[in-house]
């Protein structure tokens, strides 16, 4: 059962991968990396069932979460820069 939800997650990070791969606009891109660091953080908690696993899962989580706020700064950057030029 706990490998189906590891293919589960490792499918979607690739299809996330593909999409980021072919989209053409970049704030699409930046969240489907978005998507693709939380789906990480989940296959880490999953396949690595220690106390030290789950501290990794938890840091690449906190990060994962650090990076989307950049994600939204950036598109909303992205949105104002549209605007303004």
């Amino acid at each position: 059962m706990l490998t189906t939800f590891i293919q589960i997650l490792g499918v979607i990070i690739l299809v996330m991968a593909l999409r980021a791969l072919f989209a053409q606009d970049r704030a699409a891109r930046m969240l489907y990396l978005n998507a693709m660091s939380f789906g990480i953080a989940g296959i880490i908690a999953l396949y690595i069932q220690t106390p030290f696993g789950a501290i990794i899962a938890i840091t690449f989580f906190i990060a994962s979460t650090i990076s989307s706020n950049a994600i939204a700064y950036s598109i909303g950057r992205i949105k104002n820069e549209i605007i303004l030029g």
